[in-house]
């Protein structure tokens, strides 16, 4: 059964970064919004002139039941798309429609290690599961960033190591964010791996840690959030051909 759309009005926006925007979504018909859906998503509903409409997923980064106001971010780099293009144009007190909210698997924090990777797209997700990590957390952060300036600040635990990779270009094919990745020296202990982005660094990582390190199903959770020279359809063809092929 289709979801039903919600209309919201741009209450805030902001630029985080010369390459991430947030935007700050509210409105009365968010009263029933549920809470604990922060690193889950909710659609954009663009018109798509006489075509159906156009459906992009965007993180909740944070959602206030109180204020009714969810907050997303996106990365604001090069693309024309219309999703692209109304977030640049938008101003405060446009009227948008979402659906949602959808779930996100969360990072398993009852491990030892913790490795988190991802591009510019699962900052927002990955910021969210920073703050579920226990104070005492061990491991690594790996994100790839469009320049030195998206680098965020990111309220890391003191035992978590941070590392930033600077991609100027990451609409040409690399294997910049998974090199780095592999490049980790592996710790002892049950390690909880959490990892989203691209389409080709995220299928490489999957079968890096399903096939090369002793990381437990339960404690795996990679996704891809777009792919190299495909729209969000292409995109999610190529990732049902891929779980497809891996099944």
């Amino acid at each position: 059964m289709p979801r039903s759309t919600l209309a919201v009005t741009v209450a805030d926006k902001q630029r985080l970064s010369p390459n991430m925007m947030r935007l700050m979504l509210q409105g009365d018909s968010l009263q029933d919004f549920p809470t604990g859906y922060e690193g889950g998503y909710i659609k954009l509903v663009f018109p798509g002139g006489l075509e159906r409409p156009v459906v992009r997923s965007y993180t909740v980064r944070e959602f206030s039941a109180d204020t009714r106001v969810i907050t997303i971010d996106m990365v604001a780099h090069g693309d024309t798309g219309p999703a692209a293009t109304w977030a640049s144009n938008t101003s405060i007190g446009d009227e948008v429609q979402i659906t949602g909210p959808g779930a996100c698997k969360p990072i398993n924090t009852s491990a030892d290690r913790f490795i988190l990777a991802g591009d510019m797209s699962a900052i927002p997700a990955i910021s969210v599961n920073i703050n579920r990590l226990p104070a005492d957390a061990i491991g690594d952060i790996v994100l790839e960033v469009i320049s030195e300036q998206d680098q965020l600040e990111l309220p890391v635990p003191e035992d978590m190591n941070l590392h930033w990779v600077v991609n100027p270009d990451p609409d040409a094919p690399n294997t910049m964010l998974e090199d780095s990745v592999m490049a980790l020296p592996w710790r002892d202990g049950e390690v909880s791996v959490w990892v989203a982005g691209e389409f080709s660094a995220s299928r490489a990582l999957r079968q890096y840690f399903r096939h090369e390190k002793p990381v437990r199903k339960e404690n795996m959770y990679v996704s891809c959030y777009w792919k190299i020279g495909e729209n969000d359809e292409g995109m999610k063809i190529a990732k049902a051909l891929d779980a497809a092929e891996n099944e």
